[in-house]
């Protein structure tokens, strides 16, 4: 079972405040989950092979291009730190 302090660190990443019901909670279906991904690992595929071809009934890409965001403002909104109307990011790497 995951930790009570993996469930508070996954959450911190998420930026979530968990109460300790919803961490006892994330704790069980976490696990669920994990434990779901370990039997899956477990099906032997060495003898499957990959889908080479795509679909004639797939549905066909769209046309990749640059078009305005109809909501900036909103979208900033949401951001925990704005600089000249960017995104500011924490450092995550130092130069010495």
């Amino acid at each position: 079972m995951l930790s009570r302090d993996e469930v508070l660190k996954i959450a911190k990443l998420a930026r979530l405040t968990l109460t300790e019901e919803e961490i006892a909670f994330y704790q069980k279906q976490l696990t669920r989950v994990l434990g779901h991904i370990q039997d899956l690992n477990q099906v032997p595929t060495s003898n499957e092979t990959f889908v080479q071809h795509v679909p004639i009934d797939a549905e066909p890409f769209r046309e990749d291009k640059a078009e305005p965001f109809a909501n900036h403002e909103g979208l900033m909104g949401n951001a925990p730190a704005v600089e000249n109307n960017c995104f500011l990011l924490p450092t995550i790497v130092e130069h010495s």
